[in-house]
């Protein structure tokens, strides 16, 4: 992979991120595609978030991903929200547009076509249980509530969040 002035930065806010494999997986698509970006891990601490936030347009970055801790706290620091972001109250994608963060959130969508395409299960009509309370846990009952299901149990190890 070759860098140069033109490369454009896109990369993933999270905490921690050391583990991640996402660099690999979207350098190695970017590079197959022939398109001039570059993916980086950015290690963000929740005491960082608002000021990395207040980074991304200003240092040309593209767009990001969103990871723990940061897809619930992200939300009032962009701009705008995609609808399904807004109702799900949890972003995982900001896209730029300009000197505009736009948040998205597409892990609603990525669960039902796991479920779908890989179980090959429609939700509508099963019971759903959800492990878990943060910002992916949301988008799961939010899809899972549109698609039908008949049951949401939600279960976190913070009780106050179940």
């Amino acid at each position: 992979m070759e860098i140069r002035g033109s490369t454009r930065v896109v990369g993933l806010l999270g905490h921690p991120v050391r583990h991640t494999l996402s660099p690999d997986m979207h350098n190695a698509a970017f590079q197959a595609l022939g398109l001039d970006f570059c993916y980086v891990a950015l290690e963000v601490r929740p005491d960082d978030l608002e000021a990395a936030v207040r980074g991304i347009a200003a240092l040309g970055i593209r767009g990001v991903n969103v990871t723990i801790p940061h897809k619930e706290r992200i939300v009032p620091l962009l701009h705008r929200l995609s609808t399904e972001a807004e109702l799900i109250g949890s972003v995982n994608t900001v896209e730029v547009r300009g000197a505009e963060l736009v948040g998205h959130n597409t892990d609603a969508y990525g669960f039902e076509a796991a479920v779908q395409g890989e179980l090959g299960l429609d939700l509508a009509g099963l019971k759903v249980v959800v492990l878990g309370a943060g910002g992916a846990a949301r988008a799961v009952c939010f899809q899972a509530a549109l698609s039908g299901a008949r049951e949401i149990v939600l279960t976190d190890v913070e009780p106050a969040r179940s």
